[in-house]
């Protein structure tokens, strides 16, 4: 096949993908909402079958496929239904569950994280159908469905059907990430006996994104709002976090939680001030990157205790002993008491397997410069053995994952889905093994 030959194949299908994407979108399949996540999975497999393709599912139904080809090996694609919360729904310049067209953007939340990377693996798979491409590799779309929360899909459907032997998630940018961050929430509860001089206290939606909102109201007093930039939370930098803001006005510095938030996150919003590690951004002599903490949600639990969720990206080598050692020696003198939550190790996968080798080699004859980047965030690839983080935001493209306004050119959408269908004709029409070789 030529590139053109795909290309050419993506134009011709882009209405029915948008369609599709439309329809995905329309699903609110939040953390709150598992009846919508759960038909948002039913509709992917659905058009899966309508494509001629096989299918699948988890006795628990948390997990899902779809499946052409035929061999020994699997090649995997690894994706989710689930989507974070949309944050201020003022700020979204169209509605966050529709998929919109506007001066050649796509807009609307999952349109990178993740519906949008789902539709395009699935049409890059209907391609290898409908050009009749001979496979001799099973190619396999895993379908999750809590990526944005606890993972326990993941670990039912290897429960249930194994590993690929090899693949890539396209839940992030190009080129290809082989390092994966890993991730941790901890949930602090502050004694707060001042807390009943306040009405309300609030910020953020979701444990993995920079809040773009917080408030407070004391008690006959009116009402204070602070206004940020939501970011996901892998990279708080390119965000404004609107608690740092909240927490520096003087009408909440009693709160002992405040006073946790100022000491450790105000002049570093990369929370090394916790010294859960090293600080340093290397393991064993390879550059790794570095650890990263952001608190995320305040949320009041009763008249004297508050909530906050500060979210952490761990490098190589720090484990949840580390984080826990770390909150030990600061719980009482802030008076918090903490649960440990959704902990996952970080990854990493040799940069000289021969399929990421074929990845760089694909995505570079379309004039884009390959290589190797660490992933301060995580993905379903970290879950399983061999596989990487692939696309599908390009270089120079808006990285808008977790934000309000999450939006893709409508050309990277096309370029992308392009991109993964030459891969697969690549990768799995061959008869050798790139995963064992």
């Amino acid at each position: 096949m030529k590139q053109n030959d795909f290309l050419e194949y993506m134009n011709a299908q882009l209405d029915d993908m948008l369609r599709d994407t439309d329809r995905l979108m329309r699903f609110e399949s939040l953390l709150e909402k598992p009846e919508e996540t759960a038909a948002a999975l039913d509709y992917v497999l659905q058009r899966a079958q309508d494509m001629g393709m096989r299918t699948g599912k988890t006795p628990k139904g948390d997990a899902g496929y779809a499946e052409i080809g035929s061999g020994d090996e699997t090649v995997g694609i690894l994706v989710h239904v689930d989507v974070v919360g949309i944050g201020d729904r003022s700020k979204w310049k169209h509605p966050p569950f529709e998929l919109a067209r506007d001066d050649g953007m796509l807009w609307g939340r999952g349109i990178v994280d993740d519906k949008g990377p789902v539709i395009m693996s699935l049409y890059a798979m209907k391609a290898m159908l409908d050009l009749g491409i001979p496979l001799k590799k099973n190619i396999r779309l895993i379908v999750g469905t809590s990526e944005e929360s606890e993972w326990t899909d993941m670990e039912s459907y290897k429960a249930a059907f194994g590993e690929p032997d090899y693949g890539y998630s396209p839940d992030g940018e190009f080129p290809v990430y082989n390092i994966e961050s890993g991730y941790c929430d901890m949930r602090l509860t502050f004694e707060e006996p001042t807390l009943r001089r306040f009405s309300h206290i609030a910020s953020g939606d979701s444990p993995n994104t920079i809040p773009s909102g917080a408030e407070f109201q004391r008690i006959g007093g009116p009402l204070r709002r602070f206004e940020g930039k939501s970011i996901h939370s892998s990279i708080p930098a390119q965000g404004d976090n609107a608690i740092l803001k909240l927490a520096a006005d003087p009408e909440v510095g009693e709160l002992n939680m405040v006073r946790f938030i100022n000491d450790h996150f105000t002049n570093d919003n990369n929370g090394r001030p916790l010294a859960i590690d090293d600080g340093a951004d290397t393991y064993k002599g390879v550059k790794v990157g570095v650890t990263l903490a952001s608190p995320t949600i305040i949320k009041r639990v009763d008249e004297t205790h508050v909530m906050l969720n500060v979210n952490i990206r761990t490098k190589m080598g720090t484990v949840r002993a580390d984080i826990e050692r770390a909150f030990d020696l600061l719980a009482e003198r802030y008076g918090f008491t903490y649960v440990t939550h959704d902990v996952t190790e970080a990854s990493m996968v040799d940069p000289d397997e021969p399929f990421i080798a074929e990845m760089n080699r694909v995505y570079e004859q379309y004039g884009y410069a390959g290589g190797f980047a660490i992933a301060g965030g995580s993905t379903y690839a970290s879950t399983m053995s061999n596989c990487v983080c692939w696309g599908p935001v390009f270089p120079g493209d808006p990285s808008s994952a977790h934000e309000e306004n999450e939006r893709t050119p409508e050309e990277s959408f096309v370029n992308a889905a392009v991109i993964y269908a030459d891969y697969l004709a690549l990768t799995a029409a061959e008869s050798d093994s790139h995963a064992k070789r």
